[in-house]
């Protein structure tokens, strides 16, 4: 099945004084096969899908279990089944309190639910949200949640570049009757056929979703743009995104998309199906009806289930699998694959259970099966290293934790017993604890600052910082690599990984870190450009990086454990200058990094409330009255420091000439971050 993703990338010339874009190219790029992708990248595979095989729905029983009461949700969402032996987690919940209770309490439930008031977060107030030549509108109708959009009927047919400026968008009162999403931001689908009072007889059953283009920042209160939510480049414009091809695989259990053809490519149909909204209990355990139907006949017989003497081969314990299979339980969600079968996908869903082998059913993708022409090829650093949150399997099992140890997922995840919610981690898990549970050497443990050298109660110390470091990139943050290693200098090519030295310390240079670890480690000594020798690494990765560089780097200047080891009062006139970033969640991140850094309240200005989607033009004038701002207040700072970008004058003075020099020489590769 042949699938077509047009980007036109023409980039558009800003003009500032310090700040220089160059302009693009125009490119067609052509994939073949569905991939898993998710996100805002999931959604360009939608266009020009051929018709496939007519399919027969199975037979399947009704569940008992219904998320509302209300016909036209029920109508709307997909239909929950007990199909290829599946109950629903409500089953499970009357043997297994404690440990539905755990899964309750997690944001694994909660990632796809259908609309209330008890599942929503933001306020429909009836407020109108403008973008672009478009004016939206959220409102309810009591319980009832609703948008005014574009047309989804109109929507698909148009190119996703074109939507967001498009002088004449045809508009619709749609509903909104679901939400994906955890405890950082939401997303909302719109009912395609089904917010009609009174819907067309022939289409009852196609439960279509459409996504509402924005996304509520939940910690700020905040609406922002669907497609500005990712590290994209604003030249993909806005893809069509269906619910039940770009979400089904992984945001509910045992999704079978039923994707019904038609002639006419942009007439959008399924008749979806799962056994349960969100990730449940079977989506880790398997099927549970064989488990169900043999412990209640035992207990039917009076047969104590504990000593029955029968082996429990009905369900899935994860703890229980060999290593591989384990991993697999979380890789089938967090990682990238492609569907060996993409009409059976469309048709049937993904047919993988835990305990299977993964692998049977679909491609996983790794750095070295892709080239630039391809979507997913800048997911990836240089190195092969994945830099996607939510696709932490291709890190996993590329560390030598997992290929020469017995490391998987739960030796640090723990649903069931998590400390806290936000990262399912078990009991310390989040310390050095983590590490050595199985390093528990010496140079480790009791004489920990021989090894790290650092002091022992410092951020340089925890195991993590340096081997997990904050290299990979989702939900408007950075977070820890999963792939478990050593930091090491080996060059400075394009796209090259931040290493966490420079990543912690930074106001030093990758010359500096180079020459540390071959002293302390025995690492081959490096010698490096010009640059690297005399240039902080971090003003590299954030004025001349590409996106993603940029945009993590921008994170870390305000991560407290950077605190510690130099000043931060030079870190702003930097950071100013990615306020006017062509990408725009780079401007995102840098703005609410920008607002944690205790000098910010010496420069704001109260006049000035910038925005991250408001027009180049406006955010070039808060910019520079930002930059007005330090100079006249900060500016005459002793700062000398020729590593930072400040001359070695008595007064020290911000080196423009070479801040403009690193942008210029920007790396400005196309970047597309699904997540």
């Amino acid at each position: 099945m042949l699938l077509y993703l047009i980007a036109m990338f023409v980039m558009p010339l800003a003009c500032s004084p310090i700040i220089v874009r160059q302009r693009g190219k125009t490119r067609q790029i052509t994939l073949l096969g569905i991939v898993i992708l998710g996100g805002l990248a999931a959604a360009y595979f939608l266009s020009n899908v051929e018709p496939i095989t007519e399919y027969s729905p199975p037979e399947v029983t009704p569940n008992i279990r219904q998320a509302t009461t209300d016909d036209q949700l029920q109508a709307a969402t997909p239909k929950l089944t007990d199909h290829k032996d599946y109950v629903g987690s409500q089953v499970c919940a009357k043997c297994h309190e404690a440990e539905h209770g755990s899964w309750h309490s997690s944001y694994h439930r909660t990632m796809t639910q259908i609309a209330s008031p008890e599942t929503i977060k933001a306020d429909f107030d009836g407020q109108e949200m403008k973008l672009g030549n478009t004016t939206y509108k959220i409102y309810r109708k009591g319980d009832e949640y609703w948008v005014r959009a574009h047309d989804p009927e109109w929507e698909v047919r148009q190119l996703p570049t074109e939507i967001r400026n498009h002088p004449n968008p045809q508009m619709a009162d749609k509903r909104i009757v679901m939400v994906t999403g955890s405890h950082k931001m939401h997303m909302f689908w719109m009912s395609w056929k089904h917010s009609d009072e009174q819907p067309n007889q022939n289409e009852l059953d196609n439960n279509s979703l459409w996504l509402f283009p924005w996304v509520y920042m939940i910690d700020q209160e905040k609406w922002i743009p669907y497609e500005d939510s990712f590290i994209a480049d604003p030249q993909f414009g806005r893809p069509p995104t269906v619910w039940n091809q770009s979400c089904i695989a992984c945001h509910a259990v045992a999704g079978q998309p039923h994707h019904e053809p038609k002639d006419d490519r942009f007439a959008i149909e399924f008749h979806s199906n799962i056994a349960d909204f969100g990730i449940s209990c079977e989506a880790c355990h398997g099927p549970g009806k064989p488990h169900v139907e043999k412990h209640r006949t035992l207990l039917d017989a009076n047969i104590d289930v504990e000593l029955s003497g029968t082996p429990d081969n009905t369900i899935i314990n994860p703890e229980r699998l060999g290593k591989e299979k384990q991993a697999q339980v979380c890789g089938q969600c967090h990682s990238l694959f492609e569907s060996n079968h993409p009409e059976s996908f469309l048709a049937d869903g993904l047919d993988y259970q835990p305990g299977n082998d993964l692998l049977v059913n679909r491609k996983m993708i790794h750095h070295k099966d892709t080239d630039p022409s391809m979507l997913y090829y800048n997911m990836f650093w240089n190195d092969g290293t994945m830099r996607i949150g939510g696709r932490e399997y291709p890190s996993l099992v590329q560390s030598k934790c997992y290929t020469h140890g017995e490391m998987t997922c739960l030796s640090c995840h723990s649903l069931h017993s998590m400390e806290e919610p936000s990262k399912q981690l078990g009991l310390n898990m989040n310390t050095d604890q983590a590490c050595i549970q199985c390093h528990k050497e010496p140079q480790y443990t009791a004489d920990l600052a021989s090894h790290t050298h650092h002091q022992l109660d410092s951020e340089g110390s925890r195991c993590l910082n340096c081997h997990m470091p904050h290299t990979s990139y989702a939900l408007m943050r950075g977070i820890r690599s999963h792939r478990i290693e050593s930091p090491r200098i080996r060059s400075n090519r394009k796209n090259e990984k931040p290493n966490a030295c420079n990543l912690c310390h930074l106001d030093k240079t990758m010359q500096w870190t180079a020459d540390n670890l071959s002293d302390w480690y025995g690492h081959p000594e490096v010698e490096l450009d010009e640059q690297n020798q005399n240039v902080a690494s971090s003003l590299v990765w954030l004025l001349q990086g590409n996106a993603v560089q940029r945009t993590l780097a921008a994170w870390h200047m305000s991560w407290e454990p950077t605190y510690e080891t130099s000043a931060t009062n030079w870190r702003l006139p930097f950071m100013i200058q990615l306020l006017n970033d062509d990408y725009a969640a780079t401007r995102y991140v840098t703005w609410q990094s920008l607002m944690r850094l205790p000098e910010y309240q010496l420069i704001q200005e109260d006049e000035a409330e910038y925005e991250f989607v408001s027009p180049a033009p406006e955010r070039l004038a808060i910019q520079q009255a930002l930059m007005n701002s330090w100079s006249n207040k900060m500016g005459d700072l002793p700062l000398s420091n020729p590593q930072l970008l400040f001359t070695p004058d008595e007064i020290s003075q911000l080196n423009s000439a070479a801040l403009i020099r690193l942008i210029k020489n920007r790396d400005n590769t196309s970047i597309l971050m699904s997540e």
